[in-house]
C-alpha cells in the first residue's frame, strides 16, 4: 500500500511539473538550489528512508576506514537503496560494471580490426550511472577489476579477435593488454578525477589446487610474468592518489597464501603493487586468528596495505544462525581493528552486498540487512565492535 500511495504522489508530482525529465538546472547562478537537490528532497519526502534510525557504519567507523559495499546499475534507480547506500557507505563497487566485458566494446573493435589490433577498443556505458552517483554523493570508489580470468571476453586473446581462429601472441597481448589498462586509467583520471582510491588490478590469479598460478588466456597468451606485466602497466598509467592491488577469494588459508606470496614478491620488489584484497566470502566457521595471521604476513612479506574487499558471512543451518552470525561478525571486526592498532594499514572495508535478496550467495543470508532492509544482528556486531554503547537495538 505505502508503494502505491508514494506512486500516486510521484505521478502528481511529475503531472505538475516537479518530476524528473523537465526542470531546468537554471538555479545555480540564482544561488538556489539545483534540480538535482529539488529533485532529491521531492523523492525524500516521497519515498521515506527506511534505515534512517539505524547508526551508520560510515560514520561509526570514519576514524578507521572507508566502508564500502558493492552495487549494480539497477540499485541507483531504486530509492530504498539509494538511501541505504547514501546513509550507510562511505566507498562502492561496481559489482560488475566495471569487469572487462563490460568495458571492452566488442561492436567498435571489430568494425576496424587493424585499427583496433593493438589496442581494443573501450566504452563506459555500463558504469556511468554508478560513477555519477558516486560522484554526486561524495561516495569514493574502488575500481574492480582489470586484468582477470573471468568475465573477460574470449576474443580478446584471439589474433584477429575471431575465437575460431589462432591466439593472439605474447607480443601482441602484451600490448592489448598495456593499452587497456592505460585507456581505462586514463578515461577514470581524465572524467573522474580523484574519485577512485583504489583499483584491483588483477583478480583471483592464484589456482586453489596446489599450483601456483590458475591457467587462464593471460597465462596461455603472455606467459608466467603477466601478473607482473600488469602492475607493471598499472604503476605506469596510474592516476595520482590510486592504490593498486591484488585481491583474491581464500586469501586467509595458508596453502593459497603462500601461492599468492609466490608471486607477488617480485611485483612488490619492482615497488609495482600497494595492497592485497582479502575477498572473505566466509562463514562463522573461520578461525579469526588465523584470518588475522594471513593479514599480518601480507603486511610483513609484501610491505603493503590490506583491505577488505568482498566481506560476507554465510549464515549456518541452525536455528538461531541470526544471533551467531551477529556474534562472529563482532569477534571480526574486533581482530580487524586489533590489527589496525598494531600499525598494519587497513584503508577500507567492503561488504559485498546490499540486502540478502540481491546478495551472490542469497541462500546463505550472508549480509548485514535483511531482504526487508532490517538490520541485523550481523550490523550490530560491527558496531559493537567499535563502540557498544550505541550499538543496541
Amino acid at each position: 500500500m505505502k508503494r502505491q500511495i508514494a506512486a500516486m504522489i510521484c505521478t502528481a508530482l511529475l503531472l505538475t511539473g516537479c518530476g524528473t525529465g523537465t526542470v531546468k538546472d537554471e538555479s545555480k547562478a540564482q544561488g538556489g538550489n539545483s534540480a538535482a537537490e529539488t529533485q532529491s528532497k521531492q523523492d525524500e519526502a516521497v519515498f521515506p528512508s527506511k534505515t534512517a534510525e539505524y547508526p551508520s557504519l560510515k560514520e561509526v567507523f570514519a576514524d578507521d576506514f572507508y566502508v564500502g559495499t558493492c552495487v549494480s546499475a539497477y540499485q541507483i534507480s531504486d530509492h530504498d537503496y539509494i538511501n541505504l547506500i547514501k546513509e550507510q557507505f562511505s566507498s562502492i563497487t561496481c559489482e560488475n560494471e566495471m569487469k572487462p566485458d563490460s568495458l571492452l566494446d566488442k561492436e567498435t573493435t571489430l568494425s576496424d580490426i587493424e585499427k583496433y589490433r593493438e589496442s581494443p577498443a573501450v566504452h563506459f556505458d555500463s558504469c556511468i550511472d554508478q560513477l555519477e552517483f558516486a560522484k554526486e554523493n561524495g561516495i569514493k570508489m574502488r575500481g574492480h577489476t582489470l586484468v582477470w580470468y573471468s568475465q573477460t571476453p574470449e576474443w580478446l586473446f584471439y589474433k584477429d579477435y575471431d575465437t575460431s581462429g589462432e591466439l593472439a601472441d605474447r607480443e601482441l597481448m602484451l600490448k592489448r593488454m598495456e593499452n587497456y589498462i592505460k585507456s581505462v586509467f586514463e578515461w577514470a583520471d581524465s572524467e573522474y578525477p580523484g574519485l577512485f582510491y583504489a583499483w584491483d588490478v588483477v583478480n583471483e590469479a592464484a589456482a586453489d589446487d596446489r599450483s601456483a598460478k590458475r591457467d587462464c588466456l593471460w597465462l596461455q597468451t603472455i606467459g608466467d610474468d603477466y601478473i607482473e606485466k600488469a602492475f607493471e602497466y598499472a604503476r605506469k598509467y596510474q592516476p595520482e592518489g590510486v592504490k593498486l592491488y591484488y585481491n583474491d577469494y581464500n586469501a586467509f588459508q595458508f596453502n593459497k597464501q603462500m601461492a599468492i606470496l609466490e608471486f607477488l614478491k617480485p611485483v612488490a620488489e619492482a615497488g609495482n603493487i600497494d595492497g592485497v584484497g582479502m575477498q572473505s566470502h566466509i562463514g562463522t566457521w573461520c578461525d579469526t586468528e588465523m584470518y588475522a595471521e594471513a593479514v599480518r604476513r601480507y603486511n610483513r612479506e609484501l610491505g603493503v596495505e590490506i583491505s577488505i574487499t568482498e566481506l560476507d558471512i554465510s549464515k549456518d543451518n541452525t536455528d538461531d544462525w541470526e544471533e551467531k552470525q551477529g556474534e562472529y561478525t563482532e569477534r571480526y571486526m574486533s581482530k580487524i581493528l586489533e590489527l589496525k592498532d598494531e600499525g598494519i594499514p587497513i584503508p577500507s572495508f567492503t561488504v559485498w552486498g546490499l540486502t540478502d535478496a540481491v546478495s551472490w550467495k542469497k541462500q546463505d543470508m550472508p549480509l548485514l540487512f535483511s531482504i526487508s532492509f532490517k538490520a541485523k544482528p550481523a550490523f550490530y556486531g560491527l558496531i559493537k565492535a567499535k563502540d557498544p554503547s550505541i550499538a543496541e537495538e
